[in-house]
């Protein structure tokens, strides 16, 4: 599946993003945090994909400061209102993720950690997966940050093991320019899914793939 991740932060442009994502996402992730003011409820009454709901700490990526009860509340209520997915940090804390756990009844939990700075070495990584599945994520997500492209190979790795040593779905590449190929390789290894953006729209990470491309390239490898 192809994940459409879109960061803008208006309603007029979010609802333009929001018609263009669907006829080329199986998948749609909203950052709240792009917004002043969140809408769950507008993108939950307008979308025909199914959404995955994403309020990025700024440590990790995120657009803003927010704190972390906040963050929280609006991914419960993302839950609550029967949102496909939601996406919490790891690093939020045992306390926080058996929060929105609990809030999670038919939605999937995705525990994520990102480095924007290296690749940690894969027995960290793999400390960090059992983590993710120990605390109650029912997807991992690992993204890392590649100086050059055989440093991809290290989250690539963890995608299969994951699978056989964990029975544990695991998303799992690098950012940067040295790491774009990841993007696509990932979901040949097995990845729920891959993440791109939408042609001629803003990035919400470096390296990453537009829709169209990955869909191309999918297209010839005959990878769904």
């Amino acid at each position: 599946m192809i994940c459409i991740s879109l960061v803008e932060s208006n309603r007029d442009k979010a609802f333009e993003a929001l018609s263009r994502a669907q006829t080329l996402a199986d998948l749609i992730e909203i950052r709240l945090d792009a917004f002043v003011s969140p809408e769950i409820d507008f993108f939950l009454k307008r979308a025909s994909k199914p959404l995955l709901f994403t309020y990025r700490a700024k440590a990790e990526g995120g657009l803003k400061e927010s704190p972390l009860e906040e963050r929280l509340d609006h991914l419960k209520k993302a839950a609550e209102k029967g949102a496909f997915a939601v996406d919490l940090e790891l690093s939020a804390g045992h306390k926080a993720v058996g929060e929105l756990k609990n809030s999670c009844q038919n939605t999937r939990l995705l525990l994520s950690f990102h480095d924007f700075k290296g690749t940690p070495s894969l027995e960290e990584l793999k400390e960090i997966i059992r983590q993710m599945k120990e605390t109650g994520g029912d997807i991992g997500k690992i993204v890392t940050y590649a100086h050059k492209p055989e440093e991809a190979l290290v989250p690539l790795s963890l995608i299969p093991w994951a699978r056989k040593e964990l029975s544990f779905p695991l998303i799992a590449f690098a950012m940067g320019e040295a790491g774009r190929f990841s993007r696509a390789v990932c979901l040949i290894l097995g990845a729920p899914w891959t993440y791109a953006a939408l042609p001629d729209a803003e990035k919400a990470a470096p390296g990453q793939l537009e829709a169209d491309t990955l869909r191309f390239i999918f297209e010839k490898l005959k990878v769904s």
